[in-house]
């Protein structure tokens, strides 16, 4: 009989820890779960914040001469909540399609607060006609503007 309850005892024991171990792992999961649910809300949440519009008049497009090439100017408004970083290294700039090298790019101020308006200087050659101008941020969050040269 002895045997029997010593028995009984080491699989209550042994149940008992691997029941703990279960719990363990379970919660840790849990937390970690969290944890991205978490960071990823924030990332929505800075997505959802950040908006911007390029507000130029789409048949008069100015420009300026920097050394032999011509530099168009767009305008870019910040209509979000938040302010994002406005440098060559954190837009990407694509006209027709085509990435434009980040030194063909300049911007002004480097950081876009809300209502604010910064100036994007982009050094491209362009024939007359249409074109579409796209700027996407380094979030992801981008804006495209149709416009005409003459």
């Amino acid at each position: 009989m002895a045997g029997e309850s010593a028995a009984h005892m080491i699989l209550f024991i042994a149940t008992i820890l691997i029941a703990s171990s279960v719990a363990a792992v379970m919660m840790i999961t849990i937390e970690k779960m969290s944890i991205e649910i978490k960071n990823q809300g924030e990332y929505i949440k800075s997505i959802l914040s950040t908006n911007f519009e390029i507000i130029n008049d789409p048949v008069n497009i100015p420009n300026k001469t920097v050394g032999t090439n011509i530099a168009y100017i767009f305008y870019v408004k910040n209509v979000g909540d938040a302010p994002f970083a406005f440098t060559n290294e954190t837009i990407t700039v694509l006209i027709d399609g085509l990435i434009i090298p980040k030194q063909n790019v300049t911007t002004n101020p480097s950081v876009l607060n809300p209502g604010d308006v910064g100036e994007l200087d982009v050094i491209a050659s362009l024939s007359s006609g249409n074109h579409r101008i796209t700027v996407i941020l380094e979030n992801g969050v981008s804006d495209s503007f149709d416009f005409t040269l003459r």
